[in-house]
Order: C-alpha cells, then sequence, then structure tokens
C-alpha cells in the first residue's frame, strides 16, 4: 500500500509541476508582450510627422 500511496504522490507532484511551469511560461509570454506593446508605442510617437511641405518634395536644382 506505500508502494501505491508513493506512485501517487509523485504523480501528483508531476502535475502539479506542470503546472506551474505551463503558468510561468504564461505569464512570461504576456511579460513580453507588455514591453513588445511599450516598445512599439515608443517607437511611434518618437517620431513626429514632418511638417507640412517638408518630405514631400526633393528640389534638385544647383
Amino acid at each position: 500500500m506505500t508502494t501505491v500511496a508513493a506512485q501517487a504522490t509523485q504523480m501528483l507532484a508531476a502535475a502539479f509541476s506542470q503546472q506551474m511551469g505551463v503558468a510561468v511560461a504564461r505569464q512570461q509570454i504576456t511579460a513580453d508582450r507588455a514591453v513588445a506593446e511599450l516598445v512599439a508605442g515608443a517607437i511611434q510617437s518618437a517620431a513626429p510627422p514632418a511638417p507640412p511641405g517638408q518630405g514631400r518634395v526633393v528640389d534638385t536644382r544647383v
């Protein structure tokens, strides 16, 4: 009977360990997404649009 209890305990521990691993992985993915969104937002706001009339026509006259 002790062997059966030990096996059951081992199985429960393995299942718990797997669940914790999945939870940690999901949390890491969520954190990575949040950082990526922050970086993307910073990139978009860091480069203001060109003032009106600039950046559209290249003057090639000398």
